[in-house]
């Protein structure tokens, strides 16, 4: 992955569906140059399907008890 500019999405403080919301909605304006970092306090089990239709990549990088992130990219 080249260097891209990092666009960080934190959702961890709030409540569901509005994590989920948040992230589609970043995912569909997400640049070729960008990644988004997406912090929750779980695994967005919902997210998956989202990024893959829509033909991205993501790596996990944290994932703790009460701590999730990963990056999304094109």
């Amino acid at each position: 992955m080249d260097t891209k500019k990092e666009i960080l999405l934190d959702v961890s403080e709030l409540e569901a569906p509005y994590p989920l919301v948040e992230a589609v909605n970043a995912l569909h304006v997400l640049q070729d140059d960008e990644v988004l970092v997406f912090r929750h306090r779980m695994n967005p089990q919902m997210l998956f399907q989202n990024i893959l239709s829509l033909g991205l990549q993501y790596e996990i990088t944290k994932e703790n008890e009460n701590e999730f992130e990963m990056r999304i990219y094109r």
